[in-house]
């Protein structure tokens, strides 16, 4: 008797879990639909919607250009300045747009994101020092 209400109570216990996870995933997904709607996605839930498209759209990208990565990359070579998060994000914009992959390398990817971010700068009238320029006046 009592091993058959342990196994119902387990059974039930299963039940609830299983549809609160469930619950919990499309309310967590409407929310971030709502958000979309009003164009008030955070960089982490536009990331998680490209993640939940991908499967359905069919497309399973080998290389992402990130701006975070792309950012961390500019910093070896060029001293932290305010306004280069925003220029490396416009550049990985552009580069996104234009890349056309040729068995091309995520690397050239960014370091044409960071050109392109120089580029930028320069236009904007910012100097950015870079740390080669730093390293061989030290010598």
């Amino acid at each position: 008797m009592f091993d058959l209400i342990r196994r119902r109570t387990v059974a039930v216990a299963s039940w609830t879990c299983r549809h609160r996870y469930r619950c919990d995933v499309s309310l967590s997904r409407w929310t971030r639909a709502w958000r979309y709607a009003a164009g008030r996605l955070s960089a982490d839930e536009a990331q998680r919607l490209m993640l939940d498209c991908r499967c359905p759209a069919g497309w399973h990208p080998l290389l992402v250009l990130t701006v975070e990565d792309t950012l961390e990359q500019a910093r070896e070579e060029i001293a932290d300045h305010p306004d280069l998060p925003r220029l490396v994000a416009d550049g990985c914009a552009r580069v996104g747009d234009k890349w056309e992959p040729y068995c091309g390398e995520l690397l050239e990817a960014r370091c044409w994101a960071i050109n392109v971010a120089k580029n930028y700068a320069a236009d904007e009238g910012i100097t950015f020092v870079l740390l080669n320029d730093e390293l061989d006046s030290n010598k």
